[in-house]
């Protein structure tokens, strides 16, 4: 478990919008406030984590957009996956490209596994700063 933690040259907003990205990949909910809620502990703005969940590039500082825009090329296999690595590498290095793939993954562990296990069953609404956020149902990949 300790890759779900590992950050060392990757800002925070960077590093998490990749994982909020990855877990809204795959999960409507649950797992994707287990992200956010992480996100808020490591000191990500809400107002950032809020820019991420609705998709809204402009309301994102360039740190947090630069990991959103990443993480989304990746995980939906688009056509400017490369422009996004080598901005990420222009920022970053080689270490930001493999630090961002990993936080993009580790998004995505916990949904999985929780599908895995039969228990990925219902989407609830999450929950930011004790506000809930509408999250933009065309970054749900899995929506029940």
């Amino acid at each position: 478990m300790s890759v779900t933690r590992y950050r060392d040259v990757m800002p925070i907003e960077a590093c998490y919008a990749a994982k909020i990205v990855g877990a809204l990949a795959e999960d409507c909910g649950p797992c994707t406030q287990l992200v956010v809620d992480m996100a808020r502990e490591a000191g990500m703005r809400g107002d950032q984590i809020e820019a991420v969940l609705s998709g809204n590039a402009a309301a994102m500082a360039a740190t947090t957009q630069l990991g959103y825009r990443f993480a989304r090329a990746i995980a939906d296999r688009s056509a400017d996956d490369d422009a996004c690595r080598d901005a990420v590498r222009g920022q970053w290095g080689e270490k930001g490209v493999i630090e961002l793939t990993l936080a993009l993954q580790v998004g995505r562990i916990f949904p999985m596994v929780k599908a895995g296990l039969g228990h990925a069953k219902a989407c609830r609404r999450v929950v930011v700063a004790g506000r809930p956020v509408d999250v933009n149902p065309a970054l749900v990949a899995h929506a029940a």
